[in-house]
């Protein structure tokens, strides 16, 4: 039984100060997708991450201009943007906009020294055939650059369907563990999710922790499943992977 433990970092957990954390094998930097930094800012918060994440594989978001379209950006929470029509961006058209937004991207990436990035794609790319012509051109692109894609959807994918599409291109799936508190459970049955996709668990309640019940859940998982992937999103994030960690010692 492999079992690799990760965070969504975001605003709302990155800044709380604590002794590094070798526990942790996957940091997920949510930044990106919002505002990534330019490469110099970015080498230098990749070194400031890895002194408290020191084991951890650092992996950023693709940067929502290249996926979200115009009623799906997110102009509240960020403050860089890239000229060019508002069509022009989102749904991983090839269009010089988002062309160039993925460039900012590999860009960051490179001066993370990784080679894999997030892709959180909105509800507007659907399981039609577009999107997944769209999704499958990304990724070969990507590869072609010596990049491997995570992929997380939202929106109509159910988790066998996106769990298909991810075997056949040949990239890791992240889908939620739990909705509304309950476990979202494999067609079989036998563990979370879709067989063989990194799980998120964001903490649930008023102060976002997580519970027994949903340790327990998660225990039952990587006894189910090999090579289990478990990534913590959310205000209580750390705290949450400290729980289940000490349960998995």
């Amino acid at each position: 039984m492999s079992v690799t433990l990760g965070l969504v970092l975001n605003e709302h957990n990155a800044r709380a100060r604590r002794a590094p954390d070798a526990r942790v094998g996957l940091v997920l930097l949510e930044r990106t997708l919002l505002d990534p930094p330019r490469a110099a800012a970015a080498k230098r918060w990749g070194s400031e991450i890895r002194k408290s994440f020191p084991a951890a594989t650092l992996v950023p978001y693709v940067w929502h201009l290249m996926t979200h379209g115009p009623d799906e950006r997110m102009a509240e929470r960020t403050t860089r943007t890239l000229s060019g029509e508002p069509h022009q961006f989102g749904g991983l058209q090839d269009s010089p906009p988002t062309r160039q937004a993925w460039e900012v991207t590999r860009l960051c990436a490179e001066a993370l020294e990784t080679t894999q990035v997030v892709l959180r794609t909105p509800p507007s790319i659907t399981p039609g055939a577009l999107g997944r012509s769209r999704l499958r051109a990304f990724v070969e692109a990507r590869r072609a650059e010596g990049l491997s894609v995570v992929w997380e959807p939202e929106g109509l994918w159910e988790p066998p369907v996106a769990a298909a599409l991810a075997r056949e291109l040949r990239i890791d799936l992240m889908l939620p563990a739990f909705a509304g508190g309950r476990p979202l459970l494999d067609e079989d049955g036998d563990g979370l999710a879709a067989p063989g996709a990194w799980l998120r668990v964001d903490g649930s309640g008023p102060r976002q922790g997580i519970h027994g019940g949903t340790v327990d859940e998660l225990l039952d998982h990587t006894e189910a499943v090999d090579d289990t992937v478990i990534v913590f999103g959310g205000p209580r994030a750390r705290g949450n992977l400290k729980m289940v960690a000490e349960a998995l010692d």
